[in-house]
């Protein structure tokens, strides 16, 4: 008996089934796992966005459809919206490229020394921020969901050469600081499709994270368009 089997028929047992209420009750009540890494591990809701703003995405996805090119999820943290936004388009019947960038590791160093240094930033607020995590852990997390058709790109995506994957019908931009947005922001326009949608997370008032609002105000501004934020957050970029 190999011992995957044999840990398969302990956790099966009655005596496994014990260890593991005593250890889940442990970890809930003592908070160690959410202080390792750094989020709400037994939260029963852990998307980083609304459910009203996780109903504009798959709508927008939707809109998307016919539009040609790809989706791109540009700072995917743990997976969740990754997961959730593949899983719909399966649903749907969508049936385009999904790629998901993030640096897996938290923010660029610096990045993160402009926000310090530039824009009066708290320096620790933002260094704990999303550190503990590994592309296969990501990877893993999603193939346990039986998601298998997202392309995982692992780098600092300043450096990401968009035009390799465009052209772009939707992307989600979630990279939270004012230099890495507006950077990103001009790449993804460029090779987004005529009737493409991308939107911005972070666009509000923020003692971390309105590098976003202050990016996509600016880029707003370059393209002479009205910046259009709705739900609370979210910055819309449409190209016609």
């Amino acid at each position: 008996m190999s011992l995957k089997s044999a840990g398969t028929m302990f956790l099966q047992s009655s005596v496994g089934r014990a260890a593991r209420t005593v250890c889940a009750e442990a970890l809930i009540s003592t908070g160690i796992i959410d202080g390792i890494f750094g989020r709400r591990v037994f939260s029963a809701y852990d998307y980083m966005f609304s459910p009203r703003q996780l109903i504009l995405f798959t709508q927008c996805l939707s809109e998307a459809r016919d539009v040609p090119g790809c989706c791109v999820e540009v700072g995917c943290a743990y997976g969740q919206t990754t997961g959730f936004l593949r899983k719909f388009m399966d649903e749907s019947g969508i049936t385009k490229d999904y790629y998901a960038i993030d640096t897996f590791r938290g923010f660029v160093q610096g990045q993160v020394d402009y926000e310090v240094e530039q824009r009066s930033k708290n320096r620790h607020g933002i260094t704990v921020s999303f550190v503990t995590n590994k592309k296969k852990w990501f990877d893993k997390s999603l193939k346990v969901a039986g998601i298998n058709s997202v392309w995982s790109i692992e780098c600092d995506a300043t450096k990401f050469d968009f035009d390799r994957i465009g052209p772009i019908a939707f992307a989600l931009l979630d990279v939270d600081l004012y230099l890495p947005i507006i950077d990103i922001l001009p790449k993804l326009y460029r090779n987004l499709s005529a009737g493409g949608i991308l939107l911005i997370d972070d666009c509000k008032p923020h003692e971390l994270w309105d590098g976003a609002l202050v990016a996509y105000e600016e880029f707003a501004s370059r393209m002479n368009f009205e910046p259009k934020i709705v739900l609370d957050k979210i910055g819309v970029v449409r190209k016609s």
